[in-house]
């Protein structure tokens, strides 16, 4: 909705005639993340495993509102930082994406689980055949897979209230866990991110699949977004093996496949996930925001044409937010010529959130704006329908009536 604002002093007016519930960085009151911990006993990797599961809070407009998934590795370490992204980036007064469930999967055996082939080869090409090294479990990556998309995901959808498009997250061992499952099982997830991933793992394995499955007739409306940073000792073969595997994405210009590769010098293979998934996030929803209009142009046609292809591109039903369209309507009534844009919209939100009085509030406060008292009062008579306690629109209602 900022974007929509031409000027501070324009700004500044918007505020004023804004409610205080609605203004942005009103301090809402602190809640920390919480989160359902639950255990699944998995037969795929004959053992519990305990999942963190963060849902946005219930929607009283809409109870029955689903949500896209995201699904996190080391969930221990990423789980609270893809939450608070998300919830942060989510609220009405930023709306740059849609609220999430988030689904947080900790370790057990990281490199039996995040590593797709068996290998002793560790990052300096040499093999490491140590009594004690972590290497000798790996190689359950695919069967890891496998737990995910025949355990935890029916698992989720079964008991949370979901959407179809799914994101699946991973750094270093989890960022290759990622890229396997694009090359494996594509259809698995919508969007792919892969923070520093481990190509140097198995002498380039990865590297090698991805030459040979990145096709135009393997990848259908996918997104990834993948990252490395100043990894130390490891980072020629960390950038360099980045770089090839952006090269081949590159060259094939994969239709189906929309992506983009981030180099954080500054950063270290530890503190890159805090700014790249924060970029990998607005990446795949950087579409989200309306974009900016003219106010004589912005009506409920140009808005609904802008949520219809977010639906297509996601994958589900996308509905503009309702207070995101109340003020959206209350700056065009401001802006000259704009009033009937206003109503188009609150006639939008009235039609998309039926239980709202405050839609029908403020839709009978722009037709009496515009002098359709008879209007005004049907709108102001369904508000209180809906909630017979609000004072302000009695008053309304009465002073419309005698009016009439």
């Amino acid at each position: 909705m900022m974007h929509h604002f031409r000027n501070n002093a324009l700004y500044i007016f918007f505020i004023l005639l804004t409610p205080k519930c609605l203004i942005a960085q009103t301090d809402p009151a602190f809640k920390p993340v919480s989160a359902d911990i639950i255990r699944l006993s998995s037969k795929v990797l004959d053992e519990d495993r305990k999942i963190y599961i963060y849902t946005p809070p219930i929607d009283t407009l809409l109870p029955g509102k689903r949500y896209p998934v995201l699904y996190v590795l080391d969930g221990d370490n990423h789980f609270s930082l893809m939450a608070e992204y998300c919830r942060y980036l989510s609220r009405r007064d930023v709306n740059v994406m849609p609220e999430m469930i988030i689904v947080g999967i900790p370790n057990t055996n990281r490199t039996r689980d995040l590593t797709p082939t068996h290998s002793i080869i560790d990052y300096d090409g040499k093999p490491d055949t140590s009594s004690n090294s972590r290497l000798k479990s790996s190689g359950g990556g695919n069967n890891f897979l496998q737990f995910i998309g025949t355990e935890l995901i029916p698992y989720v959808d079964a008991h949370y209230k979901t959407q179809p498009f799914k994101i699946f997250a991973g750094h270093s061992f989890g960022g290759i866990t990622t890229i396997n499952c694009l090359l494996t099982q594509p259809d698995m997830f919508g969007a792919y991110i892969a923070i520093s991933p481990s190509f140097w793992w198995d002498k380039g394995y990865l590297l090698s699949l991805a030459d040979e499955k990145l096709k135009n007739d393997r990848v259908v409306n996918k997104m990834i977004f993948y990252s490395d940073a100043d990894e130390g000792m490891s980072e020629p073969s960390f950038h360099t093996n980045l770089l090839k595997f952006d090269s081949i994405i590159t060259q094939r210009k994969i239709a189906g496949l929309d992506h983009k590769y981030a180099y954080y010098p500054e950063d270290s293979h530890m503190t890159e996930p805090i700014k790249a998934y924060y970029d990998a996030l607005r990446f795949i929803f950087r579409q989200w925001d309306l974009p900016q209009t003219d106010p004589e142009l912005l009506n409920a046609t140009v808005v609904k044409q802008h949520y219809q292809q977010l639906s297509q591109r996601y994958g589900y039903s996308v509905t503009p937010p309702e207070a995101n369209m109340n003020n959206l309507a209350m700056y065009l009534i401001t802006q000259y010529g704009a009033l009937d844009n206003a109503i188009s919209l609150l006639e939008m939100n009235t039609q998309n959130y039926p239980a709202s009085a405050t839609a029908f509030s403020q839709l009978g406060d722009a037709y009496l704006k515009k002098g359709d008292r008879s209007r005004a009062v049907i709108c102001y008579k369904k508000a209180l329908a809906l909630n017979p306690g609000l004072q302000d629109v009695k008053a309304k209602l009465a002073r419309a009536s005698e009016s009439r």
